[in-house]
């Protein structure tokens, strides 16, 4: 009974440790949710099993392999990389195993090891899941969560706790319904982080579709005021067409051109930098120009783009966006306060290029910043625009020259 109870709750949690590593190394939003689930389901049944009614490390074994690396089979990836991560996860299970059974008994094989040992090895799985995790998303440049560490302190503390109370309580019911306890609460907190960063995500998402909306608001007031002007010129028609019949009466082509020249000045909307004909990176470029042009001295751009180009706004938003952003509040803190921008578009790839004045040295390592700027948070921007670029299987330069700031993008579309 008691055998029971600890292979069914230990299983449980190393099947949602296992669950947490292949979100490290695999994408998550698969569409067969099910098949997923289902092999999660069958990882949990089959293993218990084993373990309860064989009790033979070799099955044991061989049925942990195999089950994991079905698991892997829902996911997207090379042969090689499932394989990998496989025998990593696996491994790393074992040597927990082996830490937890060696910290409580004199190892042998025929020994008999205690409940207590199982509760160890999933408190230092998680230890170890919680530790990749960081150094993985750390190496990504994705580091969102500073407190993720807290998880590993948790666990470490649990598992010190089993520790002391095993050498006290000799009651086995006990043991075993105090390791369940720390088991459940430990799955809890990790329950909770993982709703408080699904919640966090849907609040970055949240700004930036705000963000989005105040882009087309603006745009909208950009075309209602090129909309006023064509009213005005409409309603004034027959008196301009009036004055220049009369100046061409009287052959001053001169006076008509300069005519003509104002009517056009006076159509020109200011609001409207950019209209190539793609409305989201009108909206957009429209948007994060007008900022520039009012924050900075001199501000150059140019953009060859078709109105058909194949990307989403809020992709646009992300990357445009964010290099922008980065690109005026860094030229404003300078004397030349100087920004350019160069998008166009070539044989189904699209290219970025903006520059901006800086006045700090730079250190620039992998196309990663390691200044200042970076350490303070500023680099999520550039993080977030790295994280797109990995989607359109495109590439990001980064560099510094003569207090010039260059980022040079390009997507294949």
């Amino acid at each position: 009974m008691f055998a029971l109870i600890t292979t069914l709750s230990t299983n449980l949690l190393r099947t949602y440790i296992i669950y947490r590593f292949m979100r490290l190394f695999f994408w998550t939003d698969i569409e067969e949710k099910k098949k997923e689930r289902a092999c999660y389901v069958l990882f949990f049944v089959l293993t218990a099993v084993v373990h309860l009614i064989f009790c033979s490390p070799g099955m044991s074994v061989i049925t942990n392999i195999v089950l994991i690396f079905l698991i892997t089979v829902c996911y997207e990836g090379a042969l090689k990389k499932k394989i990998f991560v496989t025998l990593l996860v696996y491994g790393t299970n074992m040597g927990c195993d082996l830490v937890a059974v060696h910290l409580l008994t004199d190892y042998s094989i025929t020994g008999k090891v205690g409940e207590c040992a199982a509760y160890i090895t999933v408190l230092l799985l998680l230890i170890c899941d919680v530790i990749s995790e960081k150094i993985l998303i750390k190496n990504k440049g994705e580091d969102k969560t500073p407190h993720g560490m807290i998880l590993a302190v948790i666990s470490a503390l649990c598992l010190a706790e089993l520790l002391i109370v095993e050498q006290e309580l000799k009651n086995r019911i006990l043991l075993v319904l105090f390791g369940c306890c720390v088991l459940a609460v430990v799955l809890l907190i990790f329950y909770l982080y993982d709703v408080l960063i699904s919640a966090y995500k849907k609040l970055e998402e949240q700004s930036l579709m705000e963000k989005q909306m105040l882009i087309y608001s603006h745009q909208l007031d950009v075309l209602m005021q090129s909309e006023e002007k064509v009213k005005a010129l409409r309603h004034d028609l027959k008196n301009h067409l009036g004055e220049l019949a009369l100046m061409a009466g009287n052959q001053n082509n001169e006076e008509i051109r300069k005519y003509i020249q104002d009517m056009g000045e006076y159509m020109q909307n200011q609001s409207e930098l950019v209209s190539c004909g793609n409305k989201n990176l009108d909206s957009l470029l429209n948007y994060l120009l007008g900022q520039a042009k009012k924050k900075l001295n001199h501000v150059e751009y140019e953009v060859r783009v078709p109105s058909d180009l194949c990307i989403s706004a809020f992709d646009l938003n992300v990357i445009l966006g964010n290099l922008t952003e980065n690109a005026i509040e860094a030229a404003e803190q300078t004397k030349d306060k100087w920004m350019s921008v160069d998008i166009y578009y070539e044989k189904g790839m699209l290219s970025m290029e903006i520059k901006n004045s800086f006045q700090h040295e730079l250190a620039v390592e992998k196309n990663k910043l390691l200044s200042t700027k970076e350490e303070k948070g500023h680099g999520i921007g550039l993080a977030n625009v790295r994280k797109m670029v990995e989607k359109y299987q495109g590439f990001m330069d980064v560099s510094n020259t003569n207090q010039i700031f260059i980022v040079k993008v390009m997507l294949y579309l």
